[in-house]
């Protein structure tokens, strides 16, 4: 069964060829990151333009690689939600009209679901664990038995991703902010800037709002707004951030493995390619016993080779979507 997935719920726009399961013939990514640079963030008119542009080359570009035509297909996966609303009604509205074209089956994923299945290909998806997904839009915790996805917590404010972004900002690093922190952290003092840990109703929510304001007032007056002649370094300010925000999400995954009873942590989604955060997840879950699966790094960002893949699976479970299926931008973890 060959199944063509299409991503594009944000700077991404993607295609993909999977046969059967976890054989991945192509998978092909435009990013409009490029594009966004200049402004210190996402876009979105400019996200969906770029998904316009390139979404009938890309798509092509993932039909040659994987050597076949478009009368090959069996079924079509496109991300339904969540994202921005421009970009996924250019995917949605591609893999209607092919779908309708072709007549095959269409399903619409949810492209949170899908970042955890990008750990399981060619390998035995676990029958119970702990997602963790964490991106530049969504940070949370989520629960796994047999394929079904349960939330447990979530962020109350900014996402993990956002909070780098906001931060580099802060610091003049430019954008994105993630894997600038990441390597301006390996060179300075954790330790140098103690951060408080915020506090939350639930156990297992996230708040990084908080942190975000704190490195504010460590390089200006909070009364003045001036700059601070005695502020930390950027690079002690950046080790020290990481520090905290990384800690803050590997005390709770475990927590959440400790109270669900479980053996395995799933991380998915863009921060899973931060390098800090596979060291001490891996090195923390160890020693309770706890397996950490991540994503190859080319499937940590948006792409649609994941949602080849869950589409598939829930194809096998007798679950499609109709024409009349369009983009929710809020799209919950059902």
């Amino acid at each position: 069964m060959l199944t063509l997935g299409i991503e594009t719920s944000c700077d991404e726009t993607s295609c993909a060829v999977l046969k059967g399961q976890d054989t991945l013939l192509s998978n092909i990514v435009s990013s409009s990151l490029f594009r966004h640079k200049k402004f210190g963030g996402v876009v979105p008119e400019i996200a969906s333009r770029h998904s316009m542009e390139q979404i009938q080359c890309v798509f092509e570009e993932a039909l040659h690689e994987a050597k076949i035509k478009a009368k090959d297909l069996d079924l079509i996966a496109v991300t339904q939600g969540p994202g921005l609303i421009g970009s996924l009604f250019v995917g949605v509205a591609f893999a209607k009209a092919l779908a309708y074209q072709l007549g095959i089956p269409l399903i619409g994923v949810n492209h949170m679901e899908a970042h955890l299945v990008a750990n399981f290909f060619g390998s035995p998806e676990p029958k119970r664990y702990i997602g963790l997904l964490v991106s530049g839009g969504h940070t949370m915790l989520t629960y796994c038995e047999k394929g079904k996805i349960h939330v447990m917590g979530e962020t109350v404010d900014d996402a993990v991703g956002e909070a780098y972004d906001k931060v580099a900002k802060i610091l003049g690093l430019g954008y994105p902010g993630g894997p600038i922190i990441d390597q301006l952290a390996k060179t300075g003092n954790p330790r140098s800037v103690l951060f408080t840990r915020p506090k939350q109703d639930r156990r297992f929510d996230f708040s990084f709002s908080g942190v975000k304001t704190a490195v504010l007032y460590l390089l200006q007056d909070f009364k003045t707004g001036k700059p601070k002649a005695d502020a930390p370094s950027k690079k002690d300010i950046a080790a020290s951030f990481q520090h905290a925000v990384i800690g803050w999400l590997v005390e709770k995954a475990i927590d959440a493995c400790e109270f669900k009873k479980v053996s395995d942590i799933v991380v998915g989604g863009g921060v899973s390619a931060n390098s800090y955060l596979r060291e001490k997840l891996t090195r923390d879950a160890a020693a309770q016993g706890i397996k950490v699966w991540f994503p190859p790094f080319a499937l940590s960002t948006d792409n649609a080779a994941m949602i080849a893949r869950r589409g598939y699976e829930l194809y096998k479970k007798g679950k499609w979507s109709k024409l009349n299926m369009t983009g929710e931008p809020a799209l919950m973890i059902q």
